[in-house]
């Protein structure tokens, strides 16, 4: 898949003191990742891999606590994208940094208060499929505000609420992510994950000692033992 600004091309798992091979077995009875011995930036610890390619990585990138996951979206300029997003009522928290493989990588609160990466590479991003990164979903206190910043700062174009109330973000021509209301939550991103069957991923996530904060359908929203929360979508196809 081409890289195109404001697509979601990774994400990070902020693990703290936690034993990285214990983090991977829950990962890895849901979404079949295993753990690989490359890094992709400095304050990552490990890559995970589903069948031998890097889709994440467990790292701590000190922009959140507890344990929580950090989604980055695709720029082409990321030193532009930070005097931008500071300028649209953003607040630049790490970086940027040069990522080890020719791109550089920074994290930001963006202007609704929820921390986001932002990643400039010359690797494309993965097409959607089991075990990778495949949609992204906004909580916000003030939807209109971080469609707002997300327009101005990656062009993204937002459809009116859909069914359930959610902004629908298109970029490169096709949805990408959603924005929805944050009700008592804190503002933030949730990375959501591939998977051929969610009710197998439920089920898994269940027994390897995580639990299901929603289920509905081809989606859910789960957490890891340690509380991180990512959801899981069901997909048809898998695209090389």
């Amino acid at each position: 898949m081409t890289r195109l600004d404001g697509i979601p091309c990774w994400a990070e798992l902020d693990v703290g003191d936690a034993d990285p091979d214990a983090v991977i077995a829950f990962y890895g009875a849901v979404l079949g990742w295993t753990l690989g011995d490359d890094i992709g930036a400095d304050h990552q610890h490990r890559t995970v891999h589903h069948d031998r390619i890097p889709v994440a990585a467990l790292g701590s990138p000190g922009a959140t606590a507890p344990p929580a996951w950090t989604l980055y979206l695709a720029v082409d300029d990321v030193d532009a994208a930070a005097d931008a997003l500071e300028e649209l009522g953003g607040q630049v928290l790490h970086g940027p940094d040069d990522d080890l493989a020719g791109g550089r990588l920074l994290v930001a609160l963006d202007a609704g208060g929820a921390v986001v990466g932002l990643w400039e590479s010359d690797d494309p991003v993965l097409a959607p499929a089991p075990g990778r990164l495949c949609w992204a979903e906004a909580a916000s206190a003030e939807p209109g505000t971080t469609r707002t910043f997300y327009r101005e700062l990656l062009g993204w174009q937002v459809a009116d609420a859909d069914a359930d109330g959610r902004l629908v973000c298109h970029a490169g021509g096709g949805p990408v992510a959603g924005i929805g209301l944050a009700g008592d939550a804190l503002p933030h991103w949730l990375a959501v994950f591939a998977v051929a069957d969610v009710a197998a991923a439920v089920a898994a996530a269940r027994e390897a000692g995580g639990s299901v904060v929603t289920a509905d359908g081809r989606r859910a929203t789960l957490t890891d033992p340690a509380g991180a929360v990512f959801g899981v979508l069901e997909v048809a196809l898998e695209v090389a």
